[in-house]
């Protein structure tokens, strides 16, 4: 059975603040939740969205019930009042689903199936796996910090490593808060996948470049070089 290890400590503000802002235990292994600054501005913008959404289609409604305007023929006006149902049923159809798109981001260290979960909770506080990766697939993690000259109050996102078997590799994020929060969390990672490989240390690496997006099937990821 693999043994869950503690959490390094560096300094111990750093060690008593990572861990339950960062890190929360589990009976399988532990949960890693992202923390970023612009977390509640976007809740409140999905939750506006959403209300907007459903606005706009209750004003489709309304349109049904304006009387006929003189002057203008009942097949003129049955036209428009089609086209503006069907025009603001998308739009609201549309910002609806935007609100309800995204939840909360969470990566899942699964220790007894050995597996890396990346997902998002939803409203109904399910899981939803996006990127599922077995611990032997990862070939080593990299922290990629803003290029920021106080690294205490820059942002960083934690990275598993993945050879795709063409010249640079793969990335898959997992984790994403500020630098000095994510530097035990990585320890603790690095540790975890040691211990799983019978004591075989796993690379760590850092950059402060700009990452390039790609869409990689399940989950977002980034070609490294």
């Amino acid at each position: 059975m693999t043994m869950v290890s503690p959490l390094p400590k560096s300094g111990a503000e750093t060690s008593n603040s990572a861990q339950p802002v960062l890190l929360s235990p589990a009976q399988w292994g532990y949960s890693l939740h992202d923390q970023v600054n612009g977390q509640s501005g976007e809740s409140i913008a999905r939750a506006f969205s959403r209300i907007l959404g459903i606005a706009l289609v209750i004003s489709s409604l309304g349109l049904w019930v304006i009387p006929s305007a003189s002057g203008m023929g009942d097949g003129v006006l049955l036209i428009m009042k089609l086209g503006l149902t069907c025009l603001f049923i998308g739009l609201g159809g549309l910002l609806y689903m935007f609100g309800k798109a995204n939840g909360a981001s969470v990566t899942q260290v699964d220790l007894y199936n050995r597996t890396i979960r990346r997902g998002r909770v939803s409203e109904k506080n399910a899981f939803e796996t996006e990127a599922a990766v077995p611990f032997e697939d990862v070939k080593g993690l990299l922290l990629s910090s803003d290029d920021s000259a106080n690294a205490a109050a820059s942002m960083a996102t934690l990275y598993l490593r993945l050879d795709d078997g063409e010249d640079n590799m793969t990335a898959i994020e997992i984790l994403k808060g500020p630098e000095a929060l994510l530097r035990p969390i990585r320890e603790r990672l690095l540790r975890d996948l040691k211990n799983d490989r019978g004591g075989l240390p796993l690379p760590s690496f850092e950059s402060r470049k700009v990452a390039r997006y790609s869409a990689a099937g399940p989950g977002l990821a980034f070609q490294a070089a």
